[in-house]
């Protein structure tokens, strides 16, 4: 019975051979009708698949698709960078209508209104809300610890849309710190930038006693102190000064080089005079504001 079956297959496949060839002569070739990169209709050849001499293109090195992707990249980054350079100089920063020096003057003021108790009674009305509510532009920018008796609004006496204010424990540094300054430098034209720390600083000592290996707690607290102890690494084998002040005063000179090291955009509007960076040191008990 299988004898029987493999016979009729092989039957079978002879005569699908014998039809395909009556159908299709040696000679006889399918057109087919190319396009060019123009859309004109061009045949092929009707003779395509002939016997006679093949033509053989080699395919170099260089047209491999690892190197073709390569070159492609390689010119969107080119094209890139020709983009970045022409319109770099298109939108330069606009410095704000109050100079450095004059917001710095302000600020004092302010302290000096703030520690005798008399404060301002304007700036805070429904009008000023109304006025805000369209747009701002601060004349300073304070970057100052997250400690609760360290209010910039309070200790400068500064009223709504006046100042741009930072808070995190320590003055502690990263990108959202670095580019909030960066927003109020580069688009809302705050010319001076005041990086202000202050007496008995928690996050000071946190990191003062991390130095000796003490872990605080958490990954996040860790984190935290992590980013204040280059700044106090020189304290390592010294007793702690009173109140941490000098302590405190390095951590706030490591944090105003760092704004400029770690930001062009801050070192720039620096370099362009019109952005100042100043220290400040704020003493509890007295509500004073030391300046650097």
């Amino acid at each position: 019975m299988l004898k029987v079956f493999t016979m009729g297959l092989a039957i079978m496949s002879l005569a699908a051979c014998s039809t395909f060839q009556t159908q299709r002569t040696p000679n006889q070739e399918t057109k087919v009708v190319l396009k060019d990169q123009q859309g004109a209709k061009k045949e092929a050849p009707e003779q395509a698949t002939s016997n006679g001499p093949k033509e053989i293109t080699r395919v170099s090195p260089e047209d491999t698709a690892p190197n073709t992707q390569a070159k492609e990249m390689k010119e969107a980054v080119a094209a890139a960078a020709q983009h970045i350079q022409s319109t770099h100089d298109q939108h330069p920063r606009e410095a704000g209508p109050v100079p450095a020096d004059k917001a710095m003057g302000w600020l004092k003021n302010g302290n000096a209104r703030f520690t005798k108790g008399f404060f301002r009674n304007d700036g805070a009305k429904a009008q000023d809300r109304r006025r805000l509510a369209t747009g701002q532009k601060p004349h300073s920018v304070i970057l100052s610890c997250s400690d609760s008796r360290v209010p910039p609004e309070v200790v400068f006496d500064q009223k709504l849309g006046e100042i741009f204010v930072i808070r995190t424990a320590g003055q502690a540094l990263d990108n959202n710190v670095i580019g909030s300054i960066e927003y109020a430098v580069a688009h809302l034209g705050s010319n001076l930038i005041v990086v202000m720390g202050h007496e008995s600083c928690g996050a000071v000592k946190a990191a003062l006693s991390s130095l000796h290996g003490a872990d605080m707690g958490s990954p996040a607290l860790n984190a935290l102190v992590a980013d204040l102890k280059p700044r106090l690494q020189q304290y390592a084998s010294t007793s702690p000064s009173e109140n941490v002040e000098h302590e405190s005063w390095s951590n706030v000179d490591g944090v105003a080089k760092e704004l400029i090291e770690r930001s062009a955009i801050i070192r720039d509007a620096v370099a362009s005079g019109d952005v100042k960076i100043v220290k400040a040191m704020y003493h509890l008990e007295s509500g004073n504001v030391e300046w650097r």
